[in-house]
């Protein structure tokens, strides 16, 4: 009887604990996500011991010193342009490979005319703050009615041919000076050319390998964001891309230089120059019908001046310069990157955040 008792207790326990069981609810998953960041905290840490870069803020760029319009010393050169012509497919001058001279508003092979990248003329004003250099172009793009190219100058501070900096813009432009389109690069190790700057070799220059301004990293030097500009505008019905650029980037009093424009309708390469570097002739192409280098082939639209200069009067020995009677010489450097004839020892300012 007692037997019985117990296993009657037992089977009702078991009863109980499986209703129990079927009620309960089941154990929570194991969590293998980690939790959102919050937004004041990082998604991710960085490794210890590792520089970090600054990434660009979407908090816009108070911007103090704009630029307005050159009121004084205005220079005007005319370039080599194809507006009367162009149907032949062909250039009469101006392109000159061996020169570095290049007139090649041109797509490769079919040779279509692109108006927007065929320089007319280049000119440079001034006023208190800035320079302005204007590069007018024959016309706009025919299938967007705007200026498509990216446009840029060169600046050879010492006029020995190796040009020091490289300002350059991109599309699309508006008809207010803006900075956010614009880059400036400089030549630290002062290799741009190679050894014979003025002719091809095979150097293996890296260009302008230090960028200096460019906005959408959070890159400007001496903390100013105000340094470079771009704006499209309109002279003498020729459209234009008009570049500021602070005179403050050369020391007090040492405002002489060389400079040329160029046009690309692609995004310029700042390590890539010189051009004739970088191509074999063959590789290039050529715009002149007569050049057994015909048509155009990997170097295409692209287009730029020879150099004029500002400070200072051209005696026409300078390398890359504009004709002047008496013939341009070649013109043979060492890179360098130390002394005061380098691109530090003439721009100080702009090296002295360099990383």
């Amino acid at each position: 009887m007692k037997t019985q008792k117990t296993l009657i207790f037992l089977l009702a326990l078991g009863i109980l604990l499986q209703a129990c069981a079927k009620t309960a609810p089941p154990p929570a998953p194991e969590n293998t996500q980690q939790p959102a960041a919050s937004p004041s905290q990082p998604a991710w840490v960085a490794p210890e011991n590792k520089p970090t870069a600054t990434a660009p803020t979407d908090q816009p760029v108070a911007h103090v010193s704009i630029p307005a319009t050159g009121i004084s010393d205005r220079a005007t050169a005319h370039d080599n342009e194809n507006s009367l012509f162009f149907a032949t497919k062909k250039v009469k001058s101006g392109d000159e490979f061996y020169k570095n001279r290049f007139e090649r508003p041109f797509t490769a092979a079919e040779m279509n005319y692109l108006p927007d990248l065929d320089i007319v003329n280049f000119s440079i004003s001034s006023d208190e703050s800035f320079f302005y250099i204007k590069i007018s172009m024959v016309g706009f793009s025919a299938g967007s009615q705007s200026l498509t190219g990216a446009y840029g100058i060169e600046m050879d501070h010492n006029a020995d041919g190796r040009a020091e900096i490289l300002l350059t813009t991109r599309p699309p432009y508006t008809t207010e000076f803006s900075a956010e389109n614009t880059n400036a690069y400089l030549d630290v190790n002062g290799d741009v050319g190679g050894n014979i700057i003025n002719r091809p070799d095979d150097f293996a220059s890296d260009g302008f390998e230090k960028v200096i301004f460019d906005l959408s990293q959070g890159l400007y030097p001496a903390n100013d964001p105000d340094l470079i500009w771009a704006r499209q505008t309109t002279d003498s019905h020729l459209p234009a891309v008009e570049i500021a650029v602070k005179k403050s980037i050369f020391q007090a009093g040492a405002e002489i230089f060389m400079w040329s424009a160029l046009a690309s309708g692609v995004t310029i390469d700042p390590v890539a120059f010189y051009y004739q570097d970088y191509f074999t002739a063959e590789e290039a192409g050529a715009a002149n019908s007569d050049n057994p280098n015909y048509p155009i082939k990997q170097l295409a639209a692209f287009d730029n001046t020879c150099r004029v200069p500002w400070g200072f009067q051209a005696t026409g020995s300078e390398p890359l310069g504009c004709f002047i009677k008496g013939g341009e010489v070649e013109a043979k450097a060492t890179p360098t990157s130390n002394g005061a004839n380098s691109t530090c020892g003439q721009f100080p300012q702009l090296c002295a955040e360099l990383k």
